[in-house]
């Protein structure tokens, strides 16, 4: 309890003594010196503006220095050993942020006074900073952004280690972003020729698992329907054109998506945008494809293949291109009557359209081997459109793999 001497309390004798000839706009001096500052960061929240390539920290400054003329003897004033004053009362360092859109200046708080001269000061700050985004790696991306934290004037700063763990950074309390969680931090001091400042600097890594579904899994589905359209029959090439089609949309409705939530003027374009604009430009050249396997599969044909592409057909090359399931014939027969086919087709071929105007065109429900010329020249084209599907399955396969891998996907 306080002792009242002449009706005063021993709390406002205190508060009288210490601040009756006290100058609060003239820093005060520490051992003949000027009183060094230290500072401290206890951060609370943090967000990454991406679109305009800003930090924004929630936090709280630990600020502590001396001043020789506000200590006091405890037995004097009834064992009182702190007090606590307006930051308006004493000189306080004019903490700001350097690297802001907004300096960040600090509001009219409490301080805590310790009768050595010790005097404490936890004001909370939000500091948005500029931050140099690399988003090469987005959604999975890590980004190192640094707040300049200082006093204009004021050179000597020392870093305060709030954690015991060489550290001046505290997030255990840290409120957990729904987006963004810090895995590194450190602080340095920074001396210019009339300021000084503390440069925190923090690495903050995207919590990803929401964008494996919105994003990822949806590149496997666009692949897996655009190498299985060169599965489909070579007639079919009107529902090949769809498939592409459609997932032609669909890509781009994802290029818009993701073009409002990356900044267009990154330093790096996203790996995962490279792979959707690739595989738009892919689907692209492989409507082309499907255009010209359509137009092999389905024209008249009054010219047979080459014989080179032939033999190749049905030799290994189409066993290994899986054709040979096409042409399953009886050995001696197909052999004989093959050779009498070719023998005769030049004197055929004149005739071919008058004769067969009405039959069925379906190439691969032929058997060559009992079949005019004509249904087997078609044969032949069809299988060779057929052939040209299976070809640029194995590119396209290769493709997307390469792009998967350099692609991070």
């Amino acid at each position: 309890a306080d002792t009242n001497i002449g009706g005063v309390k021993a709390s406002d004798r205190l508060h009288a003594g210490l601040f009756l000839n006290y100058d609060r706009l003239v820093q005060p001096q520490f051992e003949g010196v000027p009183t060094p500052v230290s500072l401290g960061l206890v951060i609370n929240y943090v967000d990454i503006e991406e679109i305009n390539g800003k930090l924004t920290v929630h936090c709280y400054l630990n600020i502590r220095w001396k001043d020789e003329n506000l200590t006091w003897q405890p037995s004097e004033y009834d064992n009182i050993t702190q007090i606590i004053v307006r930051s308006s009362e004493v000189w306080t360092p004019q903490i700001t942020l350097f690297n802001g859109d907004e300096g960040g200046l600090l509001a009219d708080t409490q301080v805590l006074l310790g009768y050595h001269g010790q005097l404490l000061r936890v004001p909370p700050a939000v500091y948005t900073a500029y931050c140099n985004l690399n988003m090469q790696n987005w959604p999975q991306d890590e980004q190192t952004c640094t707040l300049q934290i200082g006093s204009w004037g004021l050179k000597d700063i020392v870093a305060e280690n709030t954690t015991g763990r060489d550290a001046t950074l505290d997030y255990d309390e840290l409120v957990q972003s729904p987006e963004w969680e810090i895995v590194d931090s450190k602080a340095k001091f920074v001396s210019q020729d009339f300021y000084g400042y503390m440069e925190y600097t923090l690495t903050a890594k995207r919590k990803s698992s929401m964008y494996t579904a919105v994003i990822y899994t949806p590149a496997s589905c666009i692949v897996i329907l655009a190498l299985a359209a060169f599965w489909l029959p070579p007639h079919m090439g009107g529902e090949k054109i769809m498939i592409n089609g459609l997932l032609i949309i669909v890509i781009a409705a994802f290029l818009m998506y993701f073009a409002q939530l990356v900044p267009v003027l990154a330093n790096k374009t996203p790996l995962v945008v490279i792979f959707y604009s690739t595989t738009l430009l892919m689907l692209s050249v492989s409507t082309i494809i499907e255009v010209a396997v359509l137009y092999l599969a389905t024209v008249r044909h009054k010219r047979r293949i080459p014989d080179v592409l032939r033999k190749l057909l049905h030799g290994n090359v189409g066993t290994w291109l899986l054709l040979s399931h096409f042409c399953i014939q009886p050995a001696t027969q197909q052999a004989e009557k093959t050779n009498e086919l070719y023998e005769h087709q030049q004197e055929q071929e004149q005739n071919l359209y008058e004769n067969d105007e009405d039959e069925s065109t379906n190439p691969l429900d032929i058997n060559p081997s009992e079949v005019s010329a004509y249904k087997a020249i078609q044969f032949d084209w069809a299988l060779l459109a057929t052939a040209v599907d299976r070809v640029f399955f194995v590119v396209y396969s290769l493709a997307f793999l390469i792009l998967a891998v350099v692609c991070a996907i």
